[in-house]
């Protein structure tokens, strides 16, 4: 039974509020996400399952995707993970943008942070219902800037 509902509340505007009294330990609600990503300033993970990866200090490492050369794990190179990965390998081998490694000093390699962006503009031209979500605001707020 569905313990949550949304509301409409004067102060909080729409919010999701518990239509029964729950305990702790209690699930509320469950949800799929509609994008998968890794998170901004993070180190090299592989885009299938977010493991991270260890790359050498030249940005190489076995752990690459065999069609783009972006991060990926033996364990998720054609496996049912790889899936996460299959829409940026097409645009990336095509548009022949290859994976750098480079990691800053503090560990952060920035050129993943395209990823989780990219996968929502995907998601939402892709036909998903995406319609009405932030994607187009992400765009046009330059935090994501696509280029032909």
């Amino acid at each position: 039974m569905l313990k949550a509902r949304l509301e409409q509340d004067a102060v909080f505007g729409r919010c999701l509020s518990t239509a029964t009294s729950v305990r702790r330990g209690d699930l509320v609600l469950e949800e799929l996400p509609f994008a998968r990503g890794p998170k901004r300033d993070s180190g090299i993970v592989c885009l299938g399952c977010y493991q991270f990866l260890q790359f050498g200090e030249d940005g190489d490492s076995l752990d690459r995707c065999e069609v783009c050369d972006w991060p990926l794990c033996s364990s998720c190179a054609g496996g049912d993970d790889a899936t996460d990965h299959s829409d940026e390998c097409e645009i990336f081998s095509a548009a022949r943008v290859t994976f750098a490694g480079n990691v800053s000093d503090d560990g952060v390699c920035t050129q993943l942070d395209c990823i989780t962006p990219l996968r929502l503009v995907r998601w939402d031209s892709s036909g998903g219902s995406g319609a009405g979500l932030p994607v187009k605001t992400l765009v046009s707020g330059n935090i994501l800037v696509l280029a032909a």
